[in-house]
């Protein structure tokens, strides 16, 4: 019997929950993604920059600023090619008042765009955290792109309570998406035990990350590896939908007092993870370790970023008699303890 090709089914009358649903053409015409900063910033969803109290979020996030208001003329840290110039800005810093954000604007020659509308700034002198579901500030960001300094400030309830979280920033910044938001960005304080630990993961560098770690379509971390010359040490920790550059290192002193941005110090592939630039500033001056044991500490970093820092020794031992090498289960102790800070 001849079989007859079948097609999608379909209803002789669409019930009315079909309209629920997207149709098949929703999905036809539904654009591609695209990046207001290519590499870096994904149009259309949010962007988390996470770090250590005092360790340069803010610097990062004006640094950002800078380039989306410059427009494709210039790459952020001349390394990632700015796609799109933002028609407007809106920046929520509700930890600082206004005297000390004016210092930190002037410092990356932002000021003149409070002039022409397309910067718009919330600061702790204005009041508190003003709500994201405010029908002023969701006009304001259709087509604008957000910055919440931090981010953790428009939650709801304690900022380590997971479940609190989900509830509120995660539901403000969708809120603002589906309002037309370009993008919204947010700065992420981690904890504290992070300053012990020499590898990133979303678990280590968000506070909170069970729920905030869901929220992004990209997550970057940031360590500040010299204070004097403020080096931040910068890895992708989530990426959605893109290949991400490796680890790279900006500087900010003296290039943000006298040229007003950072500068690019070690460019993605000419830069060690976390872990390895740790161990290069603390072995100058002293004996370097040998090679063999510099790629064990390698492949444990690569199996905690992977696995998660409960990876037993045992699994430890099994994954390096694959590498060929003959680990004791103490030694692999050892090493992932290093490699934990």
């Amino acid at each position: 019997m001849k079989k007859h090709k079948e097609g999608p089914r379909r209803f002789p009358r669409e019930p009315e929950w079909f309209s629920a649903f997207h149709s098949p053409e929703d999905f036809k015409n539904a654009p591609p993604i695209t990046y207001s900063i290519e590499g870096f910033l994904q149009n259309d969803g949010a962007t988390l920059v996470g770090g250590l109290s005092g360790h340069g979020k803010t610097f990062i996030m004006l640094s950002i600023v800078k380039a989306l208001l410059a427009g494709p003329r210039v790459k952020l840290w001349d390394r990632f090619p700015v796609r799109e110039k933002a028609s407007r800005i809106i920046y929520l810093i509700p930890e600082s008042s206004i005297t000390p954000f004016k210092h930190r604007l002037n410092l990356f020659h932002l000021s003149r765009y409070l002039e022409d509308g397309r910067l718009l700034v919330y600061t702790l002198s204005k009041g508190p955290a003003p709500r994201l579901d405010d029908k002023r500030i969701l006009d304001a960001a259709r087509g604008a792109h957000v910055f919440l300094d931090t981010a953790v400030r428009f939650g709801e309830g304690e900022e380590n309570n997971a479940s609190d979280n989900q509830r509120g920033l995660a539901k403000y910044i969708f809120g603002l998406l589906a309002a037309g938001a370009r993008t919204v960005v947010g700065a992420h304080h981690a904890p504290k035990s992070f300053a012990s630990q020499n590898v990133m993961t979303l678990q280590n560098v968000f506070r909170g990350s069970g729920d905030i770690g869901a929220v992004p379509a990209s997550a970057w971390g940031v360590r500040q590896l010299d204070k004097e010359r403020n080096v931040l040490h910068i890895e992708n920790l989530k990426p959605r939908d893109f290949q991400p550059c490796g680890p790279f290192q900006i500087i900010g002193r003296p290039y943000i007092d006298k040229e007003g941005d950072f500068r690019m110090l070690k460019k993605p592939g000419a830069c060690g993870s976390l872990a390895q630039e740790l161990r290069s500033n603390a072995n100058r001056g002293g004996a370097p370790k040998s090679q063999e044991r510099i790629a064990k500490l390698e492949l444990v970093e690569k199996w905690v970023k992977k696995h998660g820092p409960n990876i037993t020794s045992t699994e430890l031992v099994e994954k390096f008699k694959k590498r060929g090498y003959k680990v004791k289960p103490q030694t692999a102790r050892k090493y992932r303890a290093e490699i934990l800070g």
